[in-house]
């Protein structure tokens, strides 16, 4: 799929939920809007065009992740973003990290260590009880330490509290509990396997398997 195929294709096209996962599927990944340095990465604002709107959009993160039929990341360069099911083993494969593992090499910061274990132990769980835990040093770095295990694929939301202002909230589990299938999947697949599939897939939204977009959105290590 060249960059101006998905645009031939989507650029405008996309009106309710249900086009919205057709799109993902096809595209593999897109995000909320643009990257500027990666402009023919996907986007749903592109997808879009002058149908999008934060305000009409907002739920469907939640609704689609939810109902297991997309899934909501802020895998790339912590922007918020999407996946389909099929793309998602890949990503775990390449991006994804073993909590006991981090946690036996000191890989793991102290805040996300603390979320992990009451999410482990007592999820799915929602945010306000979640923060009812921990203690004042931990609470202040609290959202930066979730971002830090939902981009690794150790927790991920399972469900919102309510849909106004004084009610919205995530739910959080382990990916472990909530979609075991795609663990295995990634487990099967392979780190290597993996890296070859995203480069080869993103090489269509014009990023090159050499690109600085791994190191510095992806945050690969090279």
């Amino acid at each position: 799929m060249q960059p101006t195929i998905w645009r031939d294709n989507w650029a405008g096209k996309v009106r309710t939920e249900d086009d919205f996962v057709r799109f993902i599927d096809a595209a593999g990944c897109c995000l909320r809007v643009p990257l500027p340095r990666y402009p023919d990465f996907p986007s749903q604002a592109e997808a879009m065009g002058a149908q999008y709107s934060l305000e009409n959009t907002w739920f469907w993160k939640d609704d689609l992740h939810i109902d297991k039929r997309i899934y909501y990341s802020t895998v790339f360069g912590g922007k918020p973003g999407f996946l389909s099911n099929a793309l998602l083993p890949t990503l775990i494969a390449t991006n994804g990290a073993a909590a006991d593992e981090l946690l036996y090499r000191g890989g793991m910061s102290p805040g996300a260590q603390e979320l992990y274990r009451i999410i482990q132990e007592s999820g799915p769980i929602n945010i306000k009880n979640l923060k009812r835990q921990l203690t004042p040093d931990i609470l202040r770095g609290a959202d930066n330490a979730l971002g830090e295990l939902e981009r690794q694929f150790i927790i991920t939301k399972v469900g919102i509290t309510g849909r106004t202002r004084g009610t919205y909230g995530f739910i959080w589990d382990t990916v472990e509990r909530w979609l075991p299938a795609s663990l295995t999947a990634a487990d099967q697949l392979g780190r290597a396997a993996a890296e070859t599939q995203l480069r080869d897939l993103l090489s269509n939204y014009g990023i090159p398997a050499d690109s600085q977009f791994y190191q510095k959105v992806l945050r690969w290590e090279r």
